[in-house]
């Protein structure tokens, strides 16, 4: 027969508790030993957190930096990608050249229908917009750069027919003026805003180059030598094949000239693609840094937890070669 007393009991009691708290340490040292991160960071940092705080304020500060930098790439590489169309959109310029060497008013009309197609597609092009914003507007990003095509030439016929442009050279000043600083350009062609100064702040020492606007020179003289060439797809000069032919000619060769400013845009532009990759390197090197660090301070020691995980599961099988004695305890056994 078992005795039970009330010794019995609290002893049970007691080999209960001690199972409890060896297991608790054993699922305690488990998750160390696999994680790498000391449980109890408060007795490791004897209540002082500042130096993990400061770990933590420059990884939220890097992870920032980055969707920043993320963000300013998509407008950097729209811009980037709309010049480049742009080119594409000006090399009619040879088959302008070409309508005015042949002297076949057929063909300058048809490149006239081209240069208006291409015309239309350039400004949509620089009406690009990336997460709901113009990149060529400037600060007034919640517009539009440029109006639309028939505004735009509506406005020039309007100017040609008021200063009696009756010869290529005369149609193609107007076009010039009109799209010169000070003219129909500003107050009618372009509804953007000035350029930013600068872009965001991409590091804690480096802010971005302000994104380009598509009231740039070279943007200006591109559109003037289309412009040309798409009036010749809406009749100017009608009836005089000579001047109508004089002014593709024009047209080509501004579009030649301002395939060359578009490529210096395109290289002020990669001068920000190369700003970006810098301080996207820069910003990831220090956020592995911090990383290493907040893990220096966080982690625990690899050898001393699997010295006390040991230690913890030699308690556990003592507790219970203990307890599985005491069970079979009978009053026999006692005496």
């Amino acid at each position: 027969m078992n005795i039970t007393s009330i010794g019995d009991l609290a002893r049970t009691l007691q080999l209960q508790r001690d199972t409890g708290r060896i297991k608790d340490d054993l699922n305690r040292l488990t998750k160390e030993l696999s994680s790498g991160v000391d449980s109890n960071l408060v007795q490791k940092f004897k209540g002082n957190f500042q130096p993990l705080a400061g770990v933590e304020r420059g990884l939220q500060r890097a992870e920032s930096y980055l969707v920043v930098i993320s963000e300013h790439q998509l407008v950097v590489d729209a811009q980037q990608g709309a010049l480049g169309t742009l080119r594409e959109l000006g090399d009619i310029s040879s088959a302008l050249l070409r309508a005015q060497e042949t002297g076949d008013p057929t063909l300058v009309t048809s490149a006239g229908y081209d240069a208006l197609a291409r015309f239309t597609s350039a400004l949509g092009n620089l009406n690009t917009q990336v997460g709901g914003q113009s990149v060529f507007s400037g600060v007034a990003t919640d517009q539009a750069a440029l109006a639309d095509v028939e505004t735009v030439l509506t406005a020039i016929e309007t100017e040609i027919t008021t200063a009696g442009a009756a010869t290529a050279e005369d149609v193609a000043q107007v076009v010039r003026d009109w799209f010169a600083t000070g003219g129909g350009f500003d107050t009618v062609g372009y509804l953007g805003g000035t350029q930013a100064g600068s872009g965001p702040q991409l590091s804690d020492g480096e802010v971005a180059r302000g994104p380009i606007t598509a009231d740039q020179d070279g943007i200006r003289t591109f559109l003037a030598g289309l412009a040309m060439s798409s009036l010749l797809g809406r009749d100017v000069l009608a009836g005089d094949n000579v001047e109508r032919g004089q002014l593709a000619q024009i047209s080509g060769f501004e579009l030649v000239e301002a395939n060359d400013e578009i490529i210096n845009l395109q290289a002020d532009i990669g001068a920000s693609e190369g700003q970006l990759g810098r301080a996207r390197a820069e910003v990831m090197a220090e956020s592995e840094m911090l990383q290493m660090t907040r893990t220096r301070l966080v982690e625990a020691d690899p050898y001393e937890t699997a010295v006390e995980l040991q230690s913890a599961e030699t308690q556990l099988q003592t507790l219970y070669t203990i307890t599985s004695r005491l069970s079979r305890l009978t009053l026999t056994g006692y005496l």
